[in-house]
């Protein structure tokens, strides 16, 4: 199995190049004044697209991402990066020379403390009018919590998201989703800009990114009244034919077969008998005892037969099935193919 990719937003790929780049923000300047995952993380996105970001630390009060190794400069790789204390007299002096010149600007505080750093929308397009701001906050502005602490796990925590899960979230779902959203607002405002408006300001809140997220969810939720749960949809294992299951060898492989086409095709390469091959086909969008049933039936089968055997099979049916491959597999197997490349 060799993917043709590399994973999104990577600064390791081999030659730098990515195919969402577009350059479409090339003459922008973006000042960052965010810190950890989230701000830094939309001016990486902007970046991507040809942005120039500044990235502005507080000599004294570093961004706590510093602490965390390759997160930091994965973050912030493609920024330029200045130390100045913007609550001193000279700092200030020397950040509103920068937000002059700006077309953009990322900050994720809270209200209070925005206002005391002179990052609120009233003091700084009181300098550039046209100013594009783009804040990054937990929890809504207008609501009781919008001076209430959190992080990631807490915004999943808050919104129903973890109520889904058994274990640790592997990634800061909130950060990210928040992310896109924002450098989506953002660069619309920028095109705006380009074309004579005012500057303005969008503000995102985490918590509700991950609300939204959620929607299908939540409808269903509305509708029936029944609360979602963890193998309860689709998306989290509710039918035999989108699931992960084991092989030998420690194996483990992710079935995606919704469309009737591909799961007869993937049920076919089982070599079953013909009741129990109809019995599978049967089973497709099957729940509860019966679903189980199916489920069970199939992982007996699956835990008998290696990669190796039925990967060959699969592939050459196109059937939406795929081995689940770790970080080594990933790189090592998209270092390869791209050195092969002409």
């Amino acid at each position: 199995m060799t993917p043709p990719f590399f994973p999104p937003h990577s600064t390791h790929a081999p030659d730098g190049k990515f195919s969402h780049q577009t350059r479409g923000l090339e003459g922008k300047t973006i000042v960052d004044c965010s810190i950890l995952l989230p701000g830094p993380f939309v001016a990486k996105l902007l970046a991507l697209q040809g942005a120039r970001v500044i990235k502005i630390e507080n000599p004294d009060r570093p961004d706590p991402a510093r602490l965390m190794g390759a997160y930091y400069q994965d973050l912030n790789c493609m920024k330029e990066e200045r130390s100045i204390d913007i609550t001193s007299s000279d700092g200030r002096k020397e950040f509103h020379e920068i937000i002059r010149e700006s077309h953009g600007l990322i900050e994720g505080f809270r209200p209070s403390t925005k206002a005391k750093l002179g990052l609120d929308e009233t003091t700084l397009h009181a300098i550039n009018p046209q100013l594009v701001i783009g804040s990054i906050i937990g929890f809504p502005e207008n609501g009781p919590w919008r001076d209430k602490a959190g992080h990631d796990l807490n915004f999943q925590a808050t919104t129903g998201l973890l109520s889904l899960s058994h274990d640790m979230p592997p990634l800061p779902w909130a950060d990210l989703f928040a992310s896109y959203q924002a450098a989506l607002s953002i660069t619309s405002l920028l095109c705006a800009q380009s074309q004579g408006a005012k500057g303005q300001r969008v503000t995102v809140s985490m918590s509700e990114a991950l609300i939204e997220i959620q929607s299908l969810l939540f409808a269903q939720f509305q509708q029936d009244k029944k609360t979602p749960h963890h193998g309860g949809n689709l998306f989290s294992g509710a039918y035999p034919c989108y699931r992960i299951y084991n092989l030998s060898e420690n194996r483990r492989i992710s079935v995606g077969c919704i469309e009737p086409k591909f799961w007869h095709r993937f049920c076919l390469t089982l070599g079953t008998s013909e009741s129990e091959l109809k019995e599978l086909l049967e089973g497709q969008f099957a729940t509860g005892e019966s679903g189980e049933k199916t489920v069970n039936k199939l992982q007996s089968i699956l835990s008998k037969r290696t990669w190796n055997e039925l990967g060959p099979q699969l592939e050459a049916l196109d059937c939406c099935v795929e081995p689940i491959i770790d970080y080594r597999e990933v790189t090592s197997n998209h270092l390869s193919t791209r050195e092969n490349e002409t």
